[in-house]
């Protein structure tokens, strides 16, 4: 099982942003009541000492500015998943209050800010595919073309919301709409490998056999879930191993909001410890257009 990963590195880790929410408001008074509902008094010290924050103007969900000077010192960059989420909120629909409120949009100016900042600075900008797109080729193609229009350029890559997948159809619809890669396929509970496999590969239809042109990179670790493992650093080293035994990829997904430092402050220090882990065994650290170019280019050598 080998993989020509650059300079022979043994394996690669891939850093991804999703990018749910950027601002946090109506969710302080959810969070507060809460907390002293079920007598959590760490959870509200943390969401009284977010809202502070929030109140002298240091947004919460503004993260981008903390993740690219901490990206800045590790030497990587990674890629941010942006959402354009067109569903509205509905009081009649209790489950849309919790999938479309306080949703932004991709033509704010402050959002085409940072994204234009983010990408001038290296890092790779993706299409975090709304809520409803994995069962809508037409919706998929507009989401995209909107985040293109702000980039001037073709994006490459997708995580669909909530990792959304009905498989193959969301799979040919992306390779429709001329996506090179997608990194939906994990879990949204539990770390691991949804497929078994930390290698990227072209995934097959099932009635005709032939290959679906998008390429499936796996998500290893999503934030939250690791986070809510009984020991998350043991859980974590256990995939890194499992992606170097692999020469395979392992993906994080940490979303911007987790670089809050009044809430999530070990949630940032495990990031690190990952990414300094990774290094110390030689892994190759890109964004995940990186990795899928890459590996594109060894089927055709």
């Amino acid at each position: 099982m080998s993989t020509s990963w650059p300079d022979k590195c043994p394996f690669a880790l891939a850093l991804s942003h999703d990018v749910d929410r950027v601002t946090k408001r109506w969710q302080f008074p959810y969070y507060i009541a809460q907390a002293i509902t079920h007598r959590q008094f760490d959870h509200l010290q943390r969401q009284i000492k977010s809202l502070g924050a929030s109140l002298r103007g240091d947004d919460p969900c503004w993260n981008f500015r903390r993740i690219m000077a901490l990206e800045d010192e590790l030497c990587v960059r990674s890629t941010f998943f942006f959402l354009n989420e067109q569903g509205r909120a509905s009081l009649l629909h209790p489950r849309s209050m919790v999938l479309f409120w306080g949703r932004y949009s991709v033509n704010d100016e402050h959002v085409q800010e940072i994204i234009r900042e983010l990408h001038t600075g290296g890092w790779e900008i993706g299409l975090h595919g709304s809520y409803h797109s994995y069962r809508d080729e037409v919706l998929l193609r507009q989401e995209k073309e909107q985040i293109e229009a702000i980039l001037g350029e073709p994006i490459k890559g997708i995580r669909q919301h909530y990792l959304n997948l009905d498989i193959p159809e969301t799979w040919q619809a992306q390779a429709n709409v001329g996506l090179v890669y997608d990194s939906s396929l994990g879990f949204s509970t539990r770390p691991g490998f949804r497929w078994g496999t930390s290698r990227p590969f072209y995934p097959k239809d099932p009635l005709t056999g032939e290959e679906i042109r998008v390429l499936q990179i796996p998500m290893g670790i999503m934030d939250a879930p690791l986070m809510q493992e009984h020991d998350p650093w043991e859980s974590a080293l256990s995939l890194i191993s499992f992606a170097e035994h692999e020469r395979g990829v392992l993906t994080l997904n940490w979303h911007q909001r987790s670089f809050n430092p009044w809430e999530y402050q070990e949630w940032q220090e495990i990031y690190v410890r990952i990414v300094q882990e990774c290094q110390r065994r030689g892994a190759w650290v890109a964004p995940l257009k990186d990795i899928a170019e890459r590996w594109l280019s060894l089927r055709v050598e």
